[in-house]
């Protein structure tokens, strides 16, 4: 349970890095040259979000285990799914892949602080 632990850690801090990185610099993960305003304000939105939720999901299998802690970890994991999603719609591999594996995690770490 352990290194299952350290690794969904490692997964949500990364992710947590992803949505800094959107913040302080939107056209890195878009690709666009200039960012607009509008691309700015949904980093900034993304990363409001991104931030204590990636934080918590790396926290949480630590502290608690349970029903909390796996709802916890679902949500992650349905949010991590999404971002795949938008990925494949973009035809990412790497915004596709990344985040669906990290889905896994989080949802195996639920079954894990459930048992």
């Amino acid at each position: 349970m352990i290194a299952l632990a350290v690794l969904n850690g490692i997964i949500a801090l990364v992710s947590t890095g992803f949505a800094i990185v959107a913040a302080v610099r939107p056209s890195s993960l878009s690709h666009e040259t200039t960012p607009t305003a509008g691309e700015r304000f949904y980093a900034w939105m993304y990363a409001i979000r991104g931030v204590p939720l990636g934080l918590l999901v790396c926290v949480v299998p630590f502290v608690a285990t349970g029903l909390v802690s796996a709802l916890v970890l679902i949500t992650a994991a349905v949010v991590q799914i999404g971002d795949a999603a938008i990925g494949a719609h973009r035809r990412e591999v790497r915004m596709t892949v990344a985040p669906a594996l990290a889905g896994v995690i989080h949802v195996i770490t639920a079954i894990a602080v459930i048992n």
